[in-house]
C-alpha cells in the first residue's frame, strides 16, 4: 500500500501583477512562489528532497528553459536536489503535483517543493495566441485560425452540439459561474473588475465574438 501525502501549505502570487512592468523574470516569480510557501508552511528548507516544476512555453514567452534548475537560487540549501519540469497545457501544474504524489508514495522522498509558474503578458496578445498554439496539432490543427484556442475551443463547442445540443446561454453562465470564484480569490487577476450581465450577454460591443460559439467572456473566464 502507498504512503499517504499531506499538502502542507502553499503560496500564490499576486496574478493582477505586471510582472514585466516590474522588470521581474520568470526566475523571479519562482523564488518568491517557493520561498512564499517554506515561510507558509514552516518547514525548513534542508528537508525539501525533490523538486517539481509545472510550466507550458517558457522557452517561448522568455527564451527559459531549464527551470528546475533555479531551485537552488530560489534558497541555496536547494541546489543539487533533482527536479523535474512538466508540461501538460493547461493541466502542467496538476501533472506536476501527481509527480510529487508519486515521489512521496513510493517512499523515494518524504517531503516535496511543487511550483507552477507562468510568464505570458510580455509580448503582444497574437504573440501570445502564436505561442499558445504549441499546444494544437501544429501544421494540422486549426491551420486557418487567427486565434489557435478559441478556434479550438469553437470546433469542440459545435461537436458537443451536434452530439447533445448546446445552449450559448450554457456558456456565458460558465462564464459567469468562474468570474465569481476568481473574485473570491484576493490575489486573482480580475478582482477588480466591474461587470455587468452584458458582458457575458451576446453583446457584440462588450462581449464580442473571437471565433464561432466564442466570445470573449468564454475565452477570458474560462482561464482566469
Amino acid at each position: 500500500m502507498s504512503n499517504p501525502v499531506f499538502i502542507l501549505g502553499g503560496y500564490q502570487t499576486d496574478f493582477a501583477r505586471h510582472a514585466t512592468r516590474e522588470s521581474l523574470e520568470i526566475p523571479d516569480l519562482m523564488f518568491e512562489s517557493i520561498n512564499g510557501a517554506l515561510a507558509s508552511t514552516g518547514v525548513d528548507a534542508r528537508q525539501i528532497a525533490v523538486g517539481h516544476v509545472g510550466n507550458f512555453v517558457g522557452e517561448l514567452f522568455t527564451g527559459q528553459g531549464m527551470l528546475g534548475g533555479f531551485y537552488g537560487h530560489a534558497h541555496e540549501t536547494l541546489a543539487g536536489i533533482p527536479v523535474s519540469r512538466h508540461e501538460g497545457a493547461c493541466a502542467s501544474g496538476s501533472l506536476a503535483v501527481l509527480a510529487a504524489m508519486a515521489d512521496l508514495e513510493s517512499s523515494r522522498y518524504d517531503v516535496a517543493c511543487v511550483t507552477g509558474v507562468e510568464l505570458m503578458r510580455n509580448v503582444s496578445g497574437k504573440t501570445a495566441s502564436d505561442y499558445l498554439g504549441a499546444a494544437a496539432w501544429v501544421g494540422q490543427e486549426a491551420t486557418e485560425a487567427q486565434f489557435v484556442w478559441p478556434a479550438m475551443f469553437s470546433q469542440l463547442a459545435e461537436e458537443y452540439d451536434e452530439r447533445y445540443g448546446l445552449k450559448r446561454d450554457h456558456l456565458s453562465e460558465i462564464a459567469k459561474k468562474n468570474f465569481a470564484n476568481a473574485r473570491r480569490n484576493p490575489r486573482a487577476q480580475t478582482r477588480g473588475w466591474t461587470l455587468t450581465a452584458a458582458h457575458f450577454d451576446e453583446d457584440d460591443e462588450l462581449n464580442p465574438v473571437v471565433d464561432g460559439w466564442m466570445r470573449l467572456a468564454s475565452i477570458m473566464y474560462t482561464i482566469i
